[in-house]
Order: structure tokens, then C-alpha cells, then sequence
């Protein structure tokens, strides 16, 4: 494989930019934080935001160009978007850009979704061709087209929706279309408009396209339907909600698993073998557990605890898993979880492991204890309700998976 600069020697009129494996990361933990309906969706979102969150970052290092530009801002709902296609639009002051990220190599051709240029309300005045290498951590713009170019020289391929345009035909250098944008006023893309749906026909096609399925619903509809509904805001919440609790009622019907609801515990309800700590303390003599209760837990708003038994073939074989969970002001709860020691032992065993897994299994984070530690815990992270996700204990061959969702609560009332 060519190293960074090599592969700019060949191609110098490309943008290229570097990212580092944490801005990976918490791209990834963002993607995490929105619910998908399968890994495949996950991850074309996980390549849009990774893809966003870099080229955003580009961007605030130019001030030349935030000179002449405002700094853009994607639409509101874009995590959203992605669940039916891939695409990042970027709004500036006089133009709108469309970045059409890709992990495809050597591609010869630039596909762009319909929804992107036949949408009136999404076309762009410009489309950037991006390629992400996840493994050698960098993105390269491969080039650009306006809209009335676009119109011009692409094929149009009915089978996936999408506009083809052969990589030759994009203008490399990118530059020239901020100087265009300085020198030229730009019109609004000339888009056909798309029909009006009356309410109950939006509402049948809307629940016609919720039904279970691991891929986009995009192909499901003719063109001017399924546009139709992505260009008003309020079809476009509702077809994403709607598909969101089919998923959750596919998962509950089809699971052996019990997922617990936590939003019980605010009104001190506790299930599954969970109990406040308070109750937890009056089972056990946990000396380590009670020492840093007071301390490290003291900002949140409700602790359950849980004896977790690993089966180590030791009298005191038992670790006490906590939850702490707090409101937050944006309709998400902090949650903290830590895992100590029972039956009066000062240390947890060591490899004891203690995980946090996405509702597709996916290991999101983790950290394992040594000798002599007498608690370990996870990093503090946040989810917006109705996001499931899971804590899995662990030591040997020994795993025990806890399943939780937190459907809703009132603040005012906690």
C-alpha cells in the first residue's frame, strides 16, 4: 500500500485529509447513540458521520475559507436520513453541498443517490465525490459536479435510484468551487416538483413502508412517492419512528432475552433481580461498594444494583453490578455502571471483565480489572430514550448479559 504522501505525489489536485483513530471512535459512539435497524444501516451511518466530523474539521483549520464562507450546518435530522440513504449535505450561506462518502478503491465512477438531485428541497447546488480508507485513515475528495452538470453528463441507473457519473468528468481541484461560489451568484437547482399526498395516502404508505426489514425502503415505492414522503419533515419523522417500533416489537417477540425497563427505577420499581442500593447493602457486606457509593456516584439520580454470581468455584463467588442513570436537559439519561466486589472481599477478582454491547452485539466499550482493584466502571456515556443496549459481566468462559431499555420518564416528576 502507498504511504500518505505518496498517494498525494499522485494525486495532487485532490483534497486529502488525515484522521486519527479517535476521531474513528467517537464517531462511532455517536452512531451508536441512534437506533438503526441493522449493522448494515449502522455502519453507512458510521461512514457519513466519520466522514462529516472530518471534513467539518478540515474546514474550521481553513480560515481563508471561513472568511468567505459561514461554517455550514448538515440538516437537523441527517442521523435520521441515513437510515434511507447515504449522503451529507452541508448548507453555506449562498450554496448547498452534497458529500457522497464511499470506502469503495479505484472507483472509475460516482454514484449519487436520486433522493440527493430529484428531492427539491435536498438538491445541491454541488456534489463531492469522498473516499474514506478506515484502514490508512484518511478521506480524499475525489472531485466535484454542480447540479446542471450533473443533469448533462450522468446516466441515470433505474435499478438502485442512483445518477452515474464517470470519475473523469469531476472537476478535481475543489477550490474552484469555493472561487465560484465568491465570483458567481448561484441559483437554486431547477428540480421538478414532486406531488402532494394527501394524508391518508401518506399514512398507508408510511405504515406499508415500516414492516421489518434490514435494508433501506427506498426501492419500495415509484420515485415520486417515496420522494414525496422524504421531502416533508413530518412524513420523514413518522416513516422513521414508525419502522423504529417494529423493530423494537420484531425484537421483544423474537427474543428468549428479558430486556429490563429502567424507567421504573425513578419511581424506586425495581425488576430482574435488581434492587436499590440501599436494599443491596442490608444483603451483602460490601466494603468497597459502600465506600465509593458517596463519592463517585453522588451526581446521580437513581442507583439499582444486582449480585451477578460468575460461578469462580469460590465461597464468595459473587460481584455486585451498579447502574447509575440521570436525566439530562436533552431528552437523554447518563448512565454510569460500575462493577465491585461482594461478600465482604476488599478486591475483585482479577479478568473480570465488564463490557457494554449495542443492540446488535456490538462491543461498544470495555475494561477489565486486575489484582487489587476493588471496583472497575465504564466510561459515563448517554443515550436518548428507547435506545436499547446491553452490560455483559465476564470472566473465563463465564458471561452473563444484563438487556435494558429506557422507554420514558418525566423529568418534573423525578
Amino acid at each position: 500500500m502507498l504511504k500518505f504522501d505518496a498517494l498525494i505525489e499522485i494525486h495532487p489536485n485532490n483534497l486529502w485529509i488525515e484522521f486519527s483513530s479517535l476521531e474513528k471512535e467517537a464517531a462511532l459512539k455517536q452512531t451508536a447513540t441512534n437506533n438503526y435497524q441493522s449493522d448494515v444501516v449502522s455502519h453507512r451511518a458510521f461512514i457519513n458521520r466519520l466522514c462529516l466530523s472530518v471534513f467539518l474539521k478540515w474546514l474550521q483549520e481553513e480560515p481563508d475559507l471561513l472568511e468567505k464562507f459561514s461554517m455550514p450546518a448538515p440538516s437537523s435530522d441527517i442521523d435520521k436520513r441515513w437510515q434511507f440513504v447515504n449522503g451529507i449535505d452541508l448548507n453555506f450561506t449562498q450554496a448547498r453541498l452534497v458529500l457522497v462518502p464511499t470506502e469503495e478503491s479505484d472507483c472509475d465512477e460516482f454514484r449519487i443517490p436520486q433522493e440527493w438531485v430529484d428531492i427539491p428541497n435536498w438538491a445541491a447546488n454541488y456534489y463531492l465525490a469522498v473516499q474514506l480508507n478506515l484502514e490508512q485513515s484518511w478521506l480524499k475528495v475525489s472531485g466535484f459536479i454542480s447540479h446542471e452538470q450533473l443533469r448533462q453528463k450522468a446516466q441515470y441507473d433505474s435499478i438502485d435510484r442512483t445518477y452515474c457519473i464517470n470519475c473523469d468528468d469531476l472537476i478535481a481541484d475543489i477550490n474552484i468551487m469555493w472561487v465560484a461560489q465568491k465570483l458567481c451568484t448561484l441559483k437554486k437547482p431547477q428540480v421538478q416538483f414532486l406531488p402532494t399526498l394527501l394524508e391518508s395516502e401518506a399514512k398507508q404508505l408510511i405504515e406499508q413502508l415500516s414492516q421489518i426489514s434490514f435494508y433501506s425502503p427506498r426501492l419500495h415505492l415509484r420515485f415520486a412517492q417515496w420522494g414525496a414522503i422524504l421531502a416533508s419533515e413530518k412524513y420523514r419523522e413518522a416513516l422513521y419512528n414508525h419502522r423504529i417500533n417494529h423493530l423494537k416489537v420484531h425484537l421483544m417477540e423474537n427474543s428468549s432475552e428479558i430486556v429490563l425497563e429502567l424507567s421504573s427505577w425513578f419511581h424506586n420499581v425495581f425488576s430482574g433481580g435488581f434492587c436499590s442500593v440501599d436494599d443491596l447493602l442490608n444483603l451483602t457486606n460490601t466494603t468497597a461498594f459502600q465506600f465509593r457509593s458517596d463519592s463517585v456516584l453522588n451526581e446521580v439520580c437513581v442507583k439499582g444494583a444486582k449480585l451477578i454470581d460468575l460461578g469462580m468455584q469460590l465461597e464468595s463467588n459473587s460481584v455486585a453490578l451498579l447502574i447509575g442513570l440521570s436525566p439530562q436537559i436533552d431528552n437523554k439519561v447518563g448512565i454510569r455502571v460500575q462493577l465491585y466486589p461482594a461478600s465482604g472481599e476488599v478486591y475483585l477478582p482479577d479478568s473480570v471483565q465488564l463490557t457494554l454491547l449495542s443492540e446488535s452485539g456490538a462491543t461498544l466499550q470495555s475494561v477489565k480489572s486486575r489484582s487489587y482493584d476493588n471496583y472497575i466502571q465504564l466510561k459515563r456515556f448517554k443515550l436518548p430514550l428507547g435506545k436499547y443496549f446491553s452490560i455483559q459481566v465476564a470472566r473465563k468462559d463465564v458471561k452473563i448479559k444484563e438487556n435494558f431499555i429506557l422507554e420514558g420518564f418525566s423529568p418534573s416528576k423525578i
